[in-house]
Order: C-alpha cells, then sequence, then structure tokens
C-alpha cells in the first residue's frame, strides 16, 4: 500500500513537471502571438501547485504504469524540448537560462531518465532502494514547486500592482510579453537616458516602436499607473505620438510608442554638421500642428506635458510634427498639479514651476513661447547665458522695438516680415512674467491658425500675380 502510495505521488509530481515543461515551450513559442499571457501562465501554475500540495494522484495503480509506460515514448521529445528551451531564436546556445526555474526542471527531469522510469516494477528495480529513491525525487520536486512558487507570487504581483487586471479591458492598448520586449531592451538600442526612465528604439513584430522603460523610483504605485496609462491611451491626435501598449508583467513597467523616421525638432534647427533648409512656410506650420496638440491634450484630456522643448518634438517625412516624452502625464484636475520634483530642461521651464513646482498649463504655454523664439531664430535656448534668446525678445518688447534683427536670415525676406512679428508677438504673449497674462493653448493654437491661412492665402494670390 505504501509502495502505491509513493508511486502515486511520484506520477502526479511527474505530470507537474510535464506541464512546467510545456508552459516554458510555450512561453519560448517563435511567434510571439502564440505565447501565453502572464495571467494565463500563473492560473496554470497555480492549478499545479494545488494538485501537488492536496496530494491528488492517479486512480490506479494500472494506469500509474500504463502513464510509465507512454513516458518511455516521451523521453526524447522531452529531452529534445530541454535543448530548445537552452537555445535562442538563431538556434544558438544561451549563455542564461530561459527561465530562472529551467535549471531545477533540468536537473529533475535527467534525475527521472537515470532513475525513476524503473519504479513500479519495470525491470532492474532494486525493492531496497526504491525508499532512497523516493526522498531524492520529492527533494527535486520540492526544488522545482519552491521555484514556481517563487514565479507565482513575482508573476501575480507584478501584473496586479502595475494594474494589468484593469489595461487588459482596454481595446486600443495592446498589453506585450515581457519577451516580445526584450529585443528592443538592448544596450546597444537604447537611445536616451534620462533621471525617470531609459528610451529605446527597436523592432516588435519587425515594426520599429519607441520603448520607454521607467525607472524604479518613478513607477507609481496603487493602481495610479494603470490609471495613467489609460488616460494617455484614449489620447487620439495626429500631432501627438501614439501610445501603442505597455508591459505590466516586469517589477518596472514599460510603455511601447510609435516611431516616426524623421528627425526631432531640435535636430533639424540646431544639427549644423546636416543642416536642413527650413522656410518660413515650414516652420510656420510646424508651430501651428504642434500648437494644435498640445491645445487637445489641454482641453480635451485634462493632461499636462510638463516638458515641452523642441527635442520632444517628433517629425515625420512630411515635416508634420507629433509631440512626444509624456512620460506618464498627470492630470491637471483644476488646472495646477504640485510636483515633489521638478523635471525637464531647465532652459524651456517656466520660470514660476522652477519657483514653486507648481506645474499648470500655462508652464506648457510659456515652453511652447520659446519653441516659437527658436524657429524665428534657429538659435538654441539655453541656460547657461541666462537665456539671452528669451532676454533679448522680452526686452524689445518692453521697448516696443521690433526684433526683426534677430530673426534668422533664411527667412527674414522683406515679404514675411509682418507674419514674422505677428508669430515673435504671440511668443512674447507666452512668455509672461505673469500666469493670468499668458493665452491658454487654444487661444493660441487659434491664432497660429489664422496667420498659417493668412500666409498661405497671401502666397496663393502672389503665386497668382506672377502668373
Amino acid at each position: 500500500m505504501n509502495r502505491l502510495e509513493t508511486a502515486d505521488q511520484r506520477e502526479t509530481q511527474l505530470e507537474q513537471v510535464r506541464v512546467c515543461i510545456t508552459i516554458g515551450i510555450e512561453c519560448m513559442d517563435p511567434n510571439p502571438k502564440k505565447r501565453p499571457f502572464a495571467h494565463h501562465i500563473v492560473n496554470k501554475l497555480d492549478k499545479t501547485v494545488s494538485i501537488v500540495e492536496s496530494g491528488i494522484a492517479s486512480p490506479s495503480a494500472e494506469q500509474q504504469v500504463r502513464s510509465l509506460n507512454e513516458q518511455h515514448g516521451q523521453r526524447q521529445t522531452l529531452e529534445l524540448s530541454f535543448e530548445y528551451l537552452s537555445k535562442d531564436m538563431n538556434g544558438r546556445a544561451k549563455t542564461e537560462e530561459p527561465m530562472e526555474f529551467l535549471g531545477a526542471f533540468r536537473d529533475h527531469w535527467r534525475y527521472g531518465k537515470e532513475h525513476q522510469w524503473s519504479l513500479l516494477g519495470a525491470q532492474g528495480t532494486k525493492p531496497n532502494t526504491s525508499q532512497q529513491q523516493g526522498a531524492s525525487t520529492s527533494r527535486s520536486n520540492s526544488v522545482v514547486l519552491n521555484k514556481l512558487n517563487i514565479f507565482t507570487t513575482k508573476a501575480r504581483r507584478n501584473y496586479t500592482r502595475n494594474g494589468g487586471p484593469m489595461l487588459e479591458k482596454i481595446d486600443m492598448l495592446k498589453l506585450f510579453k515581457k519577451e516580445e520586449l526584450k529585443p528592443a531592451i538592448q544596450d546597444k538600442n537604447r537611445i536616451g537616458r534620462g533621471v525617470f526612465e531609459d528610451v529605446y528604439i527597436g523592432l516588435v513584430d519587425k515594426v520599429p516602436v519607441i520603448v520607454k522603460k521607467q525607472v524604479s523610483g518613478a513607477v507609481l504605485q496603487n493602481g495610479q499607473f494603470a490609471k495613467e496609462v489609460i488616460m494617455q491611451s484614449q489620447v487620439l491626435h495626429k500631432n501627438i505620438v501614439r501610445l501603442i501598449g505597455c508591459c505590466v508583467e516586469v517589477d518596472i513597467p514599460m510603455l511601447v510608442y510609435e516611431y516616426l523616421s524623421k528627425d526631432t525638432l531640435d535636430d533639424i534647427l540646431h544639427n549644423t554638421n546636416s543642416k536642413i533648409p527650413l522656410n518660413f512656410g515650414v516652420r510656420l506650420n510646424i508651430a501651428t500642428e504642434s500648437a494644435r496638440g498640445l491645445a487637445y491634450m489641454h482641453s480635451r484630456h485634462n493632461i499636462l506635458h510638463g516638458n515641452i522643448k523642441p527635442e520632444n518634438i517628433l517629425l515625420d517625412d512630411h515635416f508634420v510634427p507629433k509631440i512626444s516624452q509624456f512620460g506618464i502625464p498627470r492630470s491637471t484636475g483644476r488646472g495646477y498639479k504640485h510636483t515633489r520634483t521638478v523635471k525637464g530642461d531647465v532652459a524651456y521651464m517656466d520660470p514660476i514651476y522652477l519657483q514653486t513646482g507648481l506645474l499648470s498649463e500655462y508652464s506648457d504655454v510659456y515652453s511652447f513661447g520659446i519653441i516659437i523664439l527658436e524657429l524665428l531664430t534657429r538659435k538654441k535656448a539655453t541656460h547657461s547665458d541666462n537665456n539671452s534668446l528669451v532676454r533679448n525678445f522680452l526686452e524689445n518688447h518692453k521697448q516696443s522695438r521690433k526684433s526683426t534683427d534677430l530673426f534668422d536670415e533664411e527667412i527674414a525676406v522683406m515679404e514675411d516680415l509682418e507674419h514674422l512679428d505677428d508669430l515673435a508677438q504671440i511668443a512674447v504673449e507666452c512668455l509672461g512674467h505673469d500666469l493670468d497674462q499668458r493665452p491658454k493653448m487654444t487661444d493660441v493654437a487659434k491664432r497660429l491658425r489664422i496667420l498659417n491661412e493668412s500666409r498661405g492665402l497671401w502666397e496663393h494670390k502672389s503665386m497668382h500675380l506672377l502668373v
């Protein structure tokens, strides 16, 4: 009777190992779409652990013997499974295990192959060593199950803490598996490293994407991360970089954004190695479209950006701008947000935000005013010289002088001077020291649209006269 009970336990334990190997193979499927989600893995492992803990065994010794006979034919398949799991997608041997408990699986399997196939009356079994073999097998199983418990608990904790159950209900958001993003988040693909996040560019399902990985200190807790990711996923505008999805089955969540092929506005304006000609029409359109995106964020979703600068405005092949680098946007609530840590490039930051930590929609307006100045002058704002770019325009405005001598020579042509002065006036108003004197982004966007249309109409008439 004791032998049968021991055999039942061994068969049950072998079955759990087979289940775990199957899960491992599914997780390593070359097709990412066929790999299971983390919560599906957790459910399977929960069932596996509960079966072992409850002591459920096979119905009869006869069925166990039949199962063991079938296992003789499965040895080669399972051995090949370990060979598969120990290689990368190109067939090369991996330097690290694909899962933290794979080593325990392999040790357990090899032990079973050498010792356990002969249990329950198989030829060559020595009755006086069965108890010793059973004890060793139990120890091996305990190692596996301990590893399983660690993985199950950790996966469930990450998935729940990062808002997985809430995020999986969002149709417009894709939940990526860690393995899908692993090729993209290698050091060689890192294109930016900041205080709050690392930024990578890579291929996911053969599509180029931007992956942003937050540092541990910036991770939001208690469901706030999920809420703000959902908010960001609902921001759909042609002038805002779209959030594709995220990965929450890891300790530190990752965000995945669409990738734009062109450079940033900062590169286009200030890269001296490959300076691209930019006429006034292109620059005005960049300002107009960027303002539309920012106004949409403020008015439709009550979202503040908090770090508006040329580096965070991406351009496509037709120089259409898209605002990026939201990080995790903070809802404006009643229009203001106190932040414990002031983040962003100081050269573009609202002085009131710097002094008080009070972030408002007018902080974004101030930063946008500096972007307009850079479009007008093709000069970069710098904090080291006390931001002379801003000071010079404000001083001219204070003295009721025009800033014609500050405009970029490429666009400072007679026919555009009036429009240039109008654009400079909008910028100066955005840079007002008093929050109440600054316009809202919706007003800025409207005035830029009118200016753009006015110049386009003027340009059309000029072309008509030339013909």
